[in-house]
């Protein structure tokens, strides 16, 4: 019973670290995303290597507007997931 006992905290640890491994991936780009925003605003114009952020966001949201119910179902699911 002991052995089932360690072997579930192992995998809880596991599975622990690798959720905060995951939420700190998703923090890392929402910070890249406001500096690219930001960037894009101050310099006028698209980055190099053609990231123009601001134009992506747009292109995003108007999917999701020309999804009708459906899209905005799926813009709600996937808000309250950025936010978790």
């Amino acid at each position: 019973m002991k052995c089932l006992t360690k072997k579930t905290n192992a995998m809880n640890s596991v599975f622990k670290s690798f959720g905060d491994f995951i939420a700190g991936l998703a923090g890392l780009f929402m910070s890249l995303l406001g500096l690219g925003i930001v960037a894009q605003i101050l310099l006028g114009e698209a980055m190099g290597a053609g990231m123009d952020v601001i134009g992506n966001i747009q292109g995003f949201v108007t999917d999701f507007a020309n999804g009708g119910f459906a899209g905005l179902v799926t813009l709600i699911v996937v808000l309250s997931l950025i936010k978790k």
